[in-house]
């Protein structure tokens, strides 16, 4: 029997219905918290089953759990959680659902931050955990990112969006002196709480850590009130709940918080019932309109404003009662990819969604599709919608016949295959080729022709259907061979189902999806297996399989196998060290062999390309060998190519006369006293590099195998007059500086040429960059605290593409160390060139360059055209990354801006700016540039292989 305390510290309110089986753990998890001081209180809103047995058997088992029965049922929450309040004896309360769970130390945490804070309630994370999958994510993570004491609400009125009662401390003081209570004869009770909340509090805190465990059911039969979102009395309860919350806002005077306050249920609440539309048949929809629509017309119209243009659209088609396209444009809702619409019309200069023009002003404005740029988007990012019109399964074979609405007739004119994908980027379980064909509906006599089909009109009931060119419509019958199929033993999870549109190396992948009505199952034979094979009805389409029986076994590999598998498995840096000494010490080096390396081998670029062409272009003899980190095929054909990172890479190494690299070669090879090393480096020096970096600084092991590394280098190429002190003595190199300049800038020194011309041209072509349409080139630099997290891409496109006129492209060229998905839909503006293989190319295709504090700005000076920066942390990053050389606002070539706006007025003012900046330009220039002169490739050779003649 655990200890009774006089006063709790913390009241925790179980609020329980016919939950008897998982209120006990829902007990446990307040009675296991770290803060032993606090009491249960139980309320059973006067359950039917076995609900009073098991929490009268928690009581005896743990003296601080109380329980009190309602003598009827509430039908809400509302009820049970105010009689927990009037009998709570602690300073501060908590509530519980039982079918959810309380983290460890959810209780102290927040009652430490309550005392330290004096606020009037505390509340933090929470995590939505799948019970069926184990999957946990977080509720509204943005709203909990940072521990902070918050005045009021309308310093952040998005904490609006924190809508839950449960993951929220309240000192009863407060409670008590407001009288905040709950509603008990709604469901949603919690929306007009938490308003009430907010408006009546002066002060409360928010904590980063998780304080609550939403536990989401397994089976349907156990869902929360909240969950059952197809029932039209859960959304008439919610219209009810948000309709009480505006008369909270008029009697706390607080209808300047309304516009905050009506976005919260337009983005939040009604847009969980728009994602499931599609799930939703015409008479349903047609309900749902009736009940919230009439709520809908009272909200503030710039919280309507704010919404996506896809929810706009969503909204309007509901308002309109046109059920069926509103369940089409639904499905964009809840997919990664927007999904566009099957048809579009266009009036007026205008495009609007759906086959028929708009009646009215509003449906005009909100149906409005025009920014979408539909006709304007390249392949990559053209707006493709792959619907499954029809399955037909049988033993070995499943047959999907596919339709792709393609309303922007992007796909027009083009050589197109197609592939059929099912899997992941990890792993392919199929890739199937099929061929789709262009089809033409015409409407019914009398009808207008259009371009695509409406939901309600099916074009199999159409009389006189033809198969011309161009039609926006392509079908395609395929067949997935069940035998064929390479999924593995142990996939349960859904495998996407994607279809990918090629015209030579430009690609289009999107989902292909499917009705939510679809179900099927396929038994077939796999192998000497048997497979069920299952479609899920979700959006976009998705396949599981399970096998029948026991995995068949593995076949034994081959003695090539083992031996490959054996060998990639020894190839440690420490073993290939011990491989290349062996190497050294029984072979003599071949001075005819050059092993090149750019980018630690991720590519055929830099300043080791030049100097490798340069060499082929004189044919001196030397034999040279590039190394490749795993993708051979961003290497021209004709090169020798060695995997790094293998045994053949190492005895390569071994037996070179010449190490060409532009980064540094891994630090388990010693250079042997018959090779020569020229470090080419890849930029010009802006940030601290070398051993004035912070991890060499505060890590002197590090520093060590650093400047051992820099040891190794015989020769150093120099590209400007600061190189010396800013990197080559910042590294503690001691060898020869080559003042030449860098080979990897003379194509853009002599961009006037037709080859260089030429180059420009095919990259303008490869990115679908409309004749006389200027192109931005934007290529920041990683944060080192950031790598991977897309955090370096600091432009705001959507909002850019707001004010920038559309005679502009944008190239994105993120760092290898970070990543850039071009947001749909704006393929129309922007090109991920991320993976482009030569950014020269990409500098000489561009007018104009954008970036941050990249060494591309030193390169981009040689083609005298205008340079942006974008550093709206420009503060932040000079004193919390690593730390700069130079001010950048004092030799900046460009102006430094810091929002949409200042980007677009300035690429509208570039004339106005190389005026401005002339001189600045010609100093900086002159400064980091003024040894490359378009002849460095020739001086390098020169310099570091003289046996070579010109």
């Amino acid at each position: 029997m655990t200890q009774r305390y006089t006063v709790p510290d913390v009241s925790v309110i179980v609020i329980t219905y016919n939950d008897a089986p998982r209120l006990p753990r829902a007990v446990r998890s307040v009675l296991d918290q770290t803060l032993k001081n606090l009491e249960v209180i139980v309320v059973d809103d006067c359950s039917g089953d076995d609900t009073p047995a098991v929490a009268k058997a928690l009581a005896e088992e743990d003296g601080r759990v109380r329980y009190v029965r309602l003598p009827a049922n509430s039908g809400g929450c509302g009820a049970p959680r105010n009689a927990g309040m009037d009998v709570a004896r602690a300073p501060f309360l908590m509530f519980l659902d039982s079918d959810d769970e309380l983290p460890r130390h959810a209780c102290k945490s927040l009652l430490l931050e309550a005392e330290a804070t004096g606020a009037d309630f505390v509340m933090g994370t929470v995590e939505r955990v799948d019970e069926a999958s184990g999957a946990v994510t977080l509720w509204y993570p943005r709203l909990f990112a940072e521990r902070r004491i918050v005045d009021d609400i309308r310093a952040e009125p998005e904490l609006l969006f924190n809508c839950l009662a449960t993951n929220k401390l309240y000192r009863r003081t407060f409670l008590d002196g407001t009288g905040i209570r709950f509603h008990e004869d709604i469901h949603h009770e919690d929306i007009v709480w938490s308003t009430e909340l907010f408006c009546r509090s002066k002060l409360f805190a928010v904590v980063p850590w998780p304080v609550y465990r939403w536990l989401l059911a397994a089976t349907p039969a156990t869902r929360s009130i909240s969950s059952r979102r197809h029932e039209l009395e859960n959304v008439r309860q919610r219209v009810t709940a948000a309709v009480l919350s505006d008369r909270v806002l008029t009697a706390t005077h607080s209808l300047d918080l309304k516009e905050d306050k009506d976005f919260r249920f337009l983005s939040h609440d009604l847009r969980l019932y728009l994602g499931d539309l599609p799930q939703r048949d015409p008479a349903w929809i047609a309900e749902f309109a009736d009940l919230v629509i009439p709520y809908v017309d009272t909200l503030e119209p710039a919280a309507i404003k704010r919404l996506s243009r896809a929810e706009r659209v969503c909204l309007q088609l509901v308002r309109e009662r046109r059920g069926a396209e509103a369940a089409l444009a639904a499905v964009e809702l809840g997919a990664r990819h927007s999904v566009p619409p099957r048809a579009v019309t266009a009036e007026g200069g205008r495009v609007f969604w759906g086959a028929t023009p708009p009646l009215s002003e509003q449906g005009r404005s909100e149906l409005d599709v025009t920014e979408l740029h539909l006709a304007e988007q390249p392949l990559a990012g053209a707006l493709l919608r792959h619907e499954l019109v029809d399955l037909k399964a049988s033993r070995d074979e499943v047959r999907l016949r596919l339709r792709t609405y393609d309303p922007g007739r992007v796909l027009d004119g083009r050589s197109l295959t197609a592939w059929l994908h099912i899997g992941g980027r990890k792993k392919t379980i199929a890739a199937i080729p099929f061929e789709p064909a262009p089809v033409v509906t015409e409407p019914p006599r009398g009808a207008r022709e259009r371009r695509g089909l409406e939901g309600h009109w099916d074009p199999e009931e159409a009389e006189g259907t033809q198969i011309p060119e161009g039609t926006g419509i392509l079908e395609a019958t395929v067949s997935i061979s069940l035998p064929e199929l390479d999924w593995p033993d142990n996939a349960v999870r859904p495998q996407a189902v994607t279809i990918s549109l090629h015209e030579g190396e430009r690609r289009n992948t999107r989902p292909l999806l499917a009705p939510p009505s679809l179900s099927f199952t396929s038994v077939g034979t796999v192998g000497t297996g048997r497979l069920v094979l299952e479609a899920s009805a979700d959006l976009p389409f998705r396949l599981v399989a399970r096998r029948l029986g026991h995995v068949p076994a593995r076949r034994l590999p081959s003695m090539a196998e083992l031996c490959q598998h054996l060998l990639s498995n020894l190839a440690t840096p420490r073993n290939l060290g011990r491989f290349y000494r062996l190497v050294s010490a029984t072979v003599p080096v071949n001075r005819r062999l050059v092993l090149f390396e750019s980018a630690e081998g991720s590519g055929y670029t830099g300043n080791p390309r030049y100097v490798y062409e340069e060499l082929q272009r004189r044919a001196g003899g030397l034999r040279a060998v590039w190394s490749h980190a795993g993708v051979p095929e961003r290497f021209p054909e004709d090169v020798d190519l060695v995997r790094r990172d293998t045994f053949r890479y190492a005895w390569t190494l071994a037996r070179a006369g010449y190490w060409v690299d532009s980064h540094n070669l891994p630090y388990c090879y010693r250079k042997r006293k018959g090779t020569r090393y020229l470090q080419t480096w890849h930029g010009q020096v802006f940030k601290k590099m070398g051993l004035d970096e912070p991890r060499h600084r505060t890590q002197p092991a590090l520093a060590r195998k650093y400047a051992e590394a820099v040891a190794r280098w015989d020769m150093l190429l120099t590209p400007g007059r600061d190189f010396r002190r800013d990197f080559a003595e910042a590294s503690g190199f001691k060898g020869e500086l080559l003042h030449a300049g860098y080979p990897r800038t003379d194509v853009l020194v002599r961009h006037a040429e037709p080859a260089q011309r030429e180059r420009a041209r095919r990259v303008r072509e490869f990115f679908e960059v409309p004749a006389g349409k200027r192109v931005v080139l934007y290529a920041p630099t990683y944060r080192d605290n950031g790598r991977f997290s897309g955090e370096s891409l600091r432009i705001d496109l959507p909002a850019l593409a707001a004010t920038l006129r559309p005679d502009w492209v944008i190239l994105v060229r993120a760092h290898p160390y970070d990543r850039f998905t071009v947001p749909d839909p704006l393929g129309w503006l922007a090109r991920d060139a991320s993976a482009y293989p030569e950014v020269n190319d990409l500098m000489l295709a561009s007018d104009v360059l954008v970036t941050d504090y990249s060494s591309i700005m030193f390169d981009y000076a040689c083609l005298g055209r205008p340079i942006l920066y974008y550093v709206d942390d420009h503060e932040r990053y000079a004193a919390a990354q690593r730390g700069v050389c130079f001010d950048l606002a004092e030799v900046a070539p460009g102006p430094l801006l810091r929002d949409p706006g200042e980007l677009a007025a300035a690429l509208e003012e570039l004339g106005e700016i190389t005026e401005r900046y002339g001189r600045r330009y010609a100093e900086f220039r002159d400064r980091w540039c003024g040894l490359d002169d378009g002849q460095a490739s020739g001086k390098v050779v020169d310099a570091f292989f003289p046996e070579v003649v010109r």
